[in-house]
């Protein structure tokens, strides 16, 4: 949840006092959703990487790097999941304190240290390398060498009533005869108040001193001169003291549960509540100067800088077209609320309720001025001028006269022509009428295109449309060649550095180019985008380039190569609450930049950057796995490094060559701004894309001697060089070790004889072996080759002869010779079609599937085609699969038996042939819609026995299904993984 703390206005109140010079901050609220474990945050530390730890009332310790958090609890080695206090010492380990003790966190283990006594400790701080513990009677133990001594008094008979920690690390304690001590890791100091203080509430550093708030009032200790004075501070200060920002001169304060910002400006005292009935338990400054509070039910809060501000009601929503006009006027066109104007103070709405053309011309697309100051508006509903006398808008007609028509993007030339994109097309407006028109007929690709931009330098518009961008000059429509932009739209265009002309897409991020050569560059989410659909690019006075996406916006800065040097994503994070952005919609300038998004206007803070806190954290390993964490790297290495424990030294086994580096980069300002690319020395060839994903994995690495180098951007999205380089060494498989190949060349001499003996010995055997089964194998081919020739071949020639025979013997005249003429001509043509297919099937080139199907196909297609029977064939199998020997043969002759019945008897309109694969199994159909048999008639059928039997040759199944009147199903399973009939295993 996000909060804007200051409200300046009700609509566009930035737009309309000018910039402000205060700061704009944002509360921003972390609770269970975002992944916080408890929503009673205790206690709130920092360590050297930036991340910010917290102690939680029941739900553990949670670590937080600005994206994400991590939680340890009682499973992790935690003694209670309730945490009462937290401390890092100056070995960054990580300490929690419990009612029944402590536990520290060293990165890697948990080590714990309960309380020898039911005593329940409040608070917990170090000294030197001594940790120091307060119980709630006041006596004070320590942890010194891995041992938890036992409570004492600090002061003999004198219980700790009142303990605060300064920011330099010495220990101040308010005891029960009201005296102070001063410890810190040098001296011991004790002070007497000279004045009656009453009742101490807090202390608190303030200016190098401690500030004491009482019942008698404020005081200050000086620890130089370790004396107690009066505080004399210009503030009037009554609340409860949390903390001083020496830095702003901020008082964190609270007055009941009411949290309080207290600052003197001016020599008066301001007080901003900044939230009200939450009971704080920490205010917390961290190194990049955003201040977080701990709650007691109501989670974390972090308070910071806004890199953007909403500055419009949220009433205003959809902001389609923002122009800021040369009299200082802000224009902002709308979805559906019309045309607003704020100027001098003043709100105007341009809202047409009168006119039929009203709910088009409430949509406005784009805003322009011309040289002279004229306003142009472009809506669905038609073209607009302003009338600056009568302060409202005259629109003008279409060239065929409507009165409404959409317009979808403006630009004006040097000669303050207009070019606008309407429903006829792309038309030009000069001198107070339509001078020209472009359409398809014309060369454009498009009659409706997408965005316009006119260069001066080139004196040529430019047209972005669908999978092109083209270009009119001297009324002549071109089209230029741009890569990358095929099935997406150019959606914007703008220049950059004069001569160049940068374009946003749908869905390719934006590209760079050069008219005048050519040249050209695509930026995309690979180099960094927050996403491709980029809605504009637009460049500013310093060279950066503003990118408008629909997941925020990216502000990059290339050199001159077009390479990314920069680049900042702002998001949700960052002030953008409606995040996606619109076409024509943002003003930029050298002193404001504002942006329309789909809920409102919003301003970029730009005054303000050089205010913040540039301190960016070092990029750091968080770990190294080896299989994915199935192997500890700490296991192959000499020693450990860092809190992370990052294996040193580290030697894996040649089995043990998958590795994967896991990296980070705190930044809690701009999280989702950090990115990466890395490097495997004497592996990868580049460097990887940037990327915002911490981790890279390397498989099967060969042995050798690796570098991992990692490089991470900054707070300003530049790269820093300072690179982690992290050496390893996968080590030589045993086999590839000196000794080893010295022995087994050794052992290999020994052996040459033996083996050159017994593969000669085995080469005779296999050639024996070879010769018996080539016998056998021509044998059976010999068999099988004369009874199909006998069964197919030899019964037709024998059909043959007896009709010739017959026309002999019937050869006086007036005899009829027709039929058996018929009948000869058709024994030829199947003898002649049984050879070919006899020849086709013991060519081993077609033992493969699809070429069987084929063939089955062919067959089909000029059979059917005799009745016009549509016949329709499916191959679902695209690879290729071998078929063993007679295999194509058996299955030819089925689905030819099997077709040449249906032919004939079916009477059916459609056939399909189809193949395709089912769990495994190959299935081979044919259907037809014809009148279908009784089950009874398959065992009649002696074409149907003939298919079983070669099915069974095959080793396969032939189902046979068949309704009267619905027609007819065969198919036949067969699997090529086990041994056919023919003896070959597949």
């Amino acid at each position: 949840m996000m909060k804007k703390l200051t409200i300046t206005g009700l609509f566009l109140c930035v737009l309309i006092e000018g910039i402000s010079q205060d700061f704009h901050y944002t509360l921003r609220n972390y609770t269970a959703v975002d992944g916080l474990p408890q929503s009673q945050v205790v206690s709130i530390a920092e360590d050297k990487n930036g991340y910010l730890w917290m102690g939680t009332e029941g739900g553990g310790l949670a670590r937080f790097d600005g994206r994400e958090f991590k939680t340890y609890n009682t499973l992790d080695g935690l003694i209670e999941s309730e945490i009462w206090g937290l401390l890092i010492d100056k070995k960054d380990n990580i300490w929690t304190l419990h009612p029944s003790g402590a536990t520290r966190f060293d990165g890697l283990y948990f080590t714990k240290f309960y309380s020898q006594s039911p005593r329940s400790f409040v608070r917990i701080f170090s000294l030197q390398d001594t940790t120091f513990l307060i119980s709630m009677d006041g006596k004070l133990s320590k942890i010194y060498n891995d041992k938890l001594h036992a409570a004492q008094h600090i002061v003999k008979e004198k219980e700790i009533i009142r303990f605060h920690l300064t920011h330099k690390g010495d220990a101040c304690y308010v005891l029960t005869d009201g005296s102070f001590v001063i410890q810190s890791s040098t001296s011991t100091s004790r002070i007497f108040p000279t004045v009656e203080l009453g009742k101490i509430f807090t202390l608190s550093d303030y200016k190098n001193q401690i500030l004491v708030q009482s019942e008698t009032g404020n005081y200050l200790i000086d620890q130089k001169t370790n004396t107690l004075q009066e505080a004399k501070l210009g503030f009037d200060l009554t609340n409860k003291v949390y903390l001083y920002d020496e830095k702003r001169n901020i008082f964190w304060t609270h007055f009941g549960p009411n949290l309080i910002k207290e600052s003197l400006i001016n020599g008066v005292t301001k007080r901003d509540t900044i939230l009200q009935d939450v009971a704080i338990t920490q205010v917390f400054l961290d190194s990049e100067d955003n201040t977080w509070f701990g709650s007691s039910g109501n989670g974390l809060y972090k308070y910071f800088i806004q890199d953007f501000d909403k500055c419009s009601s949220d009433k205003l929503k959809g902001v389609m077209a923002i122009l800021k006009d040369k009299e200082g006027a802000i224009w902002m066109g709308t979805m559906t609320k019309g045309l607003w104007k704020t100027s001098k103070g003043k709100t105007k709405s341009y809202f047409d309720k009168t006119s039929p053309s009203m709910p088009y011309r409430n949509s406005v697309n784009s805003i322009m001025q011309n040289k002279n100051g004229d306003v142009w508006i472009g809506t669905k509903g038609g073209l607009g001028k302003y009338d600056r006398t009568h302060d409202t808008f005259n629109w003008i007609p279409a060239a065929d006269g409507r009165k409404e028509y959409f317009v979808r993007c403006l630009k004006f030339d040097e000669d303050d022509g207009l070019w606008a994109v309407t429903g006829e097309g792309l038309c030009y407006y000069k001198n107070n009428t339509w001078v020209e028109r472009y359409t398809t007929k014309d060369g454009l690709t498009t009659d409706y295109p997408m965005a316009l931009y006119y260069s001066k330098k080139y004196k040529t518009l430019f047209i972005g449309n669908q999978s092109a961008i083209q270009t009119i000059r001297k009324k002549k429509v071109s089209s230029l060649k741009i890569r990358g932009i095929e099935n997406t739209y150019v959606i914007s265009m703008n220049s950059y550095h004069d001569s160049l002309i940068v374009a946003g897409t749908s869905g390719a991020g934006m590209i760079l180019f050069n008219p005048k050569t050519g040249k050209q560059t695509s930026i995309s989410t690979r180099e960094g985008l927050a996403s491709d659909f980029t809605y504009f690019v637009a460049p500013d006075e310093k060279d950066y380039l503003w990118v408008g996406t629909e997941k925020g916006i990216n502000r990059i800065k290339l050199n001159a190569s077009h390479e990314i040097i920069e680049n900042i994503h702002y998001g949700y994070e960052n002030g953008l609450l409606g995040v996606e952005t619109n076409q024509n919609s943002y003003h930029i300038s050298p002193t404001e930049k504002f942006f329309g998004l789909v809920d409102g206007v919003y301003e970029f803070n730009d005054l303000k950057q050089s205010d913040r806190n540039k301190n960016s954290f070092e990029l750091h390993l968080t770990d190294i796995e080896i299989l994915y964490g199935e192997y500890a790297a700490r296991d192959y290495a000499d020693s450990v490094s860092g809190f992370f424990k990052i294996p040193r030294h580290l030697s894996l086994p040649t089995d043990k060559n998958h590795v994967t580096f896991n990296f980070n980069k705190v930044d809690k300002s701009h999280p989702k701004s950090i990115k990466f690319k890395y490097f495997l020395e004497n592996f990868d060839k580049a460097w990887s894309q940037p990327t915002a994903m911490g981790q890279a994995t390397y498989g099967n690495l060969p042995p050798g001697d690796y570098i991992f180098r990692v490089m991470a951007t900054d707070k300003n999205g530049v790269w820093n060089t300072n690179q982690i380089a992290y050496a390893f060494t996968i080590q030589s498989p045993f086999y590839m070790q000196a000794s080893f190949i010295i022995g087994a060349l050794i052992t290999l001499a020994g052996l040459v004889t033996l083996i050159l003996y017994a593969r000669v010995k085995q080469r005779i055997k296999k050639v024996v072996l070879m010769e018996r089964i080539r016998a056998e194998e021509q044998e059976s081919l010999r068999k099988e080759i004369a009874r199909d020739f006998h069964d197919e071949m030899g019964n037709q020639l024998t059909r043959i002869i007896n009709y010739v025979s017959l026309l002999k013997l019937n050869g006086q005249s007036g005899f009829n010779h027709s039929e058996l003429y018929n009948k000869v001509e058709d024994s030829a043509k199947y003898l002649y079609n049984g050879t070919r297919d006899f020849i086709w099937a013991i060519d081993p080139v077609n033992d493969e599937l699809s070429k069987l199907f084929i063939h089955i196909r062919d067959f089909g297609e000029k059979l059917f085609g005799e009745k016009s029977i549509q016949f329709r064939a499916y191959n679902d199998i695209k690879e290729k699969i071998k078929l063993p020997y007679g295999f194509s043969r058996e299955a030819n002759l089925i689905f030819k038996e099997v077709m040449t019945n249906a032919f004939k008897y079916s009477q059916a309109s459609n056939v399909t042939l189809s193949l395709h694969r089912v769990h495994g199994d190959f299935e081979l159909v044919f259907e037809d819609d014809g009148i279908g048999f009784y089950a009874g008639d398959i065992e009649k059928s002696n074409g149907l026995k003939n298919i079983r039997e070669r099915a069974n040759r095959l080793n396969a199944i032939l189902r046979i299904s068949s309704v009267v009147r619905k027609g007819t199903k065969i198919t036949l399973n067969f699997k090529l993984t086990k041994t056919l009939k023919y003896g070959i295993a597949l």
